[in-house]
């Protein structure tokens, strides 16, 4: 029989009541794996700071010396790579919208002038003729002396020639950029087109151009700002007036002679102030025996090589059909 007193005292805990303490021990709660890992990677880290320390030759003075003699290493910049296709196609829509832009530009340049009704050369005749300088055509650019010339007289003299000297051509051009700008204008009829062939190297039979002729309409535009040719070659306009074919206009081929109606807007009479100026910067650099018109139209004046004759008194005759050199003295 137990005793009732010696029976063990029950406790409220039904964990402690039934189990011993090393079975309490072995039941403590642990922590998961995962909660485990979470709690080492919030854990701070710290780096091992590697220090390579320079050994004793390269802290000498003379490794120092070395380093620092050493350039420096060029920073490339970064490549940018385009990654809108869009872009590039802009690109070559804006080279082809230049393109286009050159060409309407070029072909608006202002037509041959003339100062009276009649025919006149399209506006591509005067891009060809500014190309054919500009883009190799050419291969001897005409000197402003005589002297420098290395063609033959014959070579020059286009009125009667099957093809156009360089010499010729360059000086042409150059006129028919006087022509697009306005300063040179024509008459009724128009023998600007008689420059345009030359300008284009074309010998059209009856057309041609004496190249003192093209030297004096040159010089007359260094010293005016606006100069009018109303005759050169009276062959190739089929005219048939004053000396008839006598003239240095129509004689041996034609265009021979030039006559100048019109000088900064002013319209000439052989002996108004403009005419006699222009008469005096000619005269020392033409060749002796230089035809020139209207004597009977100004006073008297001391000429060294111009040769005066009658003409009528609406214009300022010059012709080279005798005269002595097959040059101009100018530079």
């Amino acid at each position: 029989m137990v005793d009732v007193d010696q029976q063990p005292e029950l406790s409220d805990d039904p964990v402690t009541a039934f189990t011993t303490p090393e079975e309490l021990t072995i039941a403590q709660p642990f922590p998961s794996r995962r909660a485990a890992l979470e709690a080492e990677r919030s854990r701070p880290r710290t780096r091992e700071r590697i220090v390579v320390k320079p050994t004793r030759a390269e802290r000498s003075p003379k490794a120092r010396v070395e380093r620092a003699a050493r350039p420096a290493r060029p920073v490339r910049a970064p490549r940018v790579r385009s990654s809108h296709p869009e872009r590039r196609r802009w690109g070559v829509h804006a080279v082809v919208m230049l393109a286009l832009a050159a060409f309407f530009g070029t072909a608006a340049l202002p037509a041959y002038a003339t100062s009276g009704e009649g025919s006149t050369v399209g506006a591509a005749r005067t891009a060809l003729a500014v190309q054919t300088l500009t883009g190799g055509g050419v291969t001897q650019v005409v000197a402003r002396d005589g002297l420098a010339i290395q063609e033959s007289p014959q070579a020059l003299d286009s009125t009667t020639n099957a093809s156009v000297s360089p010499t010729v051509q360059a000086l042409a051009v150059q006129i028919m950029g006087a022509v697009a700008s306005g300063r040179l204008v024509g008459s009724t009829p128009n023998h600007i087109p008689e420059i345009a062939d030359l300008a284009e190297g074309q010998a059209v039979p009856g057309c041609g151009v004496d190249y003192r002729v093209l030297q004096a309409i040159s010089i007359a535009l260094d010293n005016f700002n606006q100069v009018g040719v109303s005759d050169i070659n009276r062959r190739c306009t089929g005219q048939i007036e004053g000396a008839g074919t006598d003239s240095a206009h129509y004689a041996d081929g034609g265009g021979h002679a030039v006559d100048f109606y019109l000088l900064n807007g002013s319209p000439l009479t052989g002996g108004d102030a403009k005419s006699v100026e222009l008469i005096r910067i000619l005269d020392p650099l033409v060749p002796d025996g230089t035809g020139l018109g209207q004597v009977g139209c100004r006073s008297s004046m001391d000429l060294s090589n111009f040769k005066p004759f009658d003409d009528t008194c609406n214009h300022l005759h010059i012709d080279f059909l005798k005269s002595s050199g097959s040059t101009l003295r100018y530079g």
